[in-house]
């Protein structure tokens, strides 16, 4: 039915702890019941933990753009995941 853009942010001190596979899931439960048809999520690159944490979760690289975020005084690329919830 429709598309959303999802963020999920966990304190460095979490990373790795199983924080964002719950919080993901939860998330994903709830999209699921309310008929969302795609989950889209943006990633910061490059990021290997947050790459490696989409992609558990069955979301797949769609996009990659390049040099479209400015932060620190250094250019950052963008990628973009997305995975089907409802066929």
């Amino acid at each position: 039915r429709y598309s959303v853009e999802t963020t999920v942010y966990v304190s460095r001190t979490a990373v790795a702890n199983g924080w964002g596979t719950s919080l993901y899931n939860a998330l994903f439960t709830e999209l699921r019941n309310n008929s969302i048809h795609v989950a889209i999520g943006g990633i910061t690159l490059p990021n290997p933990a947050s790459i490696a944490l989409h992609e558990k979760l069955g979301m797949t690289k769609v996009a990659h753009f390049k040099e479209v975020g400015y932060k620190f005084g250094k250019w950052l690329d963008v990628g973009y995941w997305q995975v089907q919830l409802n066929p």
